[in-house]
């Protein structure tokens, strides 16, 4: 791997399983013994209680010290995207922080939430503060930010090809075992531990997340979420709405009111998203 050989790492935890057992991998394994490291997650206000629960057993029980971040936006012409430091406590849970960045957004050419089109959300809730406050964190850029892709994220997500070419990320999960860990090693390894996700993984972090497929959108919202009306002001504020195919949440909400599974494309993947590494 043409890798720079900087020392800093920056483990970027999602709440999702695939990136719990890579930090618990990192923190385990001596070939990571030098290296500085920071295990971060960047909360978007949208996420699951299960998952924050989750973070909370992987401080618990693995002594993992996990540092919390949320964007800071602002309406300003030229001011980009900051962070702070936040405490489980003191956590966004009722999405504010994904209203601020698609507010900031909208304070120049674009008009509108998030979508096929247009998404940046991820990059705006995740990258951006995670990459701030790792730059402040080990006071430059030089660092190496580790990913938890899997086996089933090759070659859709990402190639040998690409993951010998980079040289500022690494993927654990598929370049330090015997072979790429797929999910029936992920499950095995659960299997083993003394807490989980207590969400199926196609759930998802974000409650409503607009990149999930029409499918697991319906089952989200008949297993029950926060933020129908959150999206419902959302749209008429916005003018449009972020899910595939110009449908509204009220779609959906219809949909899962049905005593049935709704005809939708049931072929449809769900988008990649960094919230889900």
């Amino acid at each position: 791997m043409k890798q720079e050989n900087y020392n800093n790492l920056l483990v970027t935890i999602s709440g999702g399983r695939s990136s719990a057992m890579m930090a618990r991998h990192i923190q385990t394994s001596p070939k990571y013994d030098k290296y500085n490291k920071l295990y971060c997650f960047a909360n978007t206000g949208m996420e699951r209680p299960e998952t924050i629960q989750f973070l909370k057993d992987i401080v618990n029980y693995w002594g993992i010290d996990i540092h919390l971040v949320e964007g800071v936006y602002s309406l300003k012409m030229n001011v980009g995207v900051n962070y702070k430091k936040v405490g489980f406590d003191d956590l966004d849970m009722k999405a504010k922080t994904f209203e601020e960045s698609i507010a900031h957004v909208n304070k120049g050419t674009f008009n509108g939430m998030p979508n096929t089109s247009s998404p940046f959300c991820s990059d705006y809730l995740k990258v951006r503060p995670m990459n701030k406050f790792a730059k402040d964190y080990f006071g430059t850029t030089k660092y190496i930010k580790a990913i938890g892709f899997r086996s089933e994220d090759m070659p859709k997500r990402i190639s040998w090809a690409e993951i010998k070419e980079d040289k500022k990320r690494i993927f654990p999960l598929i370049t330090d075992f015997d072979r790429p860990i797929g999910l029936p090693e992920l499950q095995k390894f659960w299997n083993s531990q003394s807490f989980y996700l207590k969400i199926n993984s196609k759930m998802g972090n974000c409650e409503l997340c607009w990149k999930k497929s029409d499918r697991n959108l319906v089952n989200a919202i008949r297993y029950g979420t926060r933020f129908v009306e959150w999206f419902a002001d959302m749209e008429k504020k916005y003018g449009n709405t972020a899910f595939r195919n110009n449908k509204s949440i009220h779609d959906f909400v219809a949909m899962a009111k049905q005593g049935f599974e709704p005809e939708i494309d049931f072929g449809q993947e769900d988008y990649n998203c960094v919230c889900s590494l």
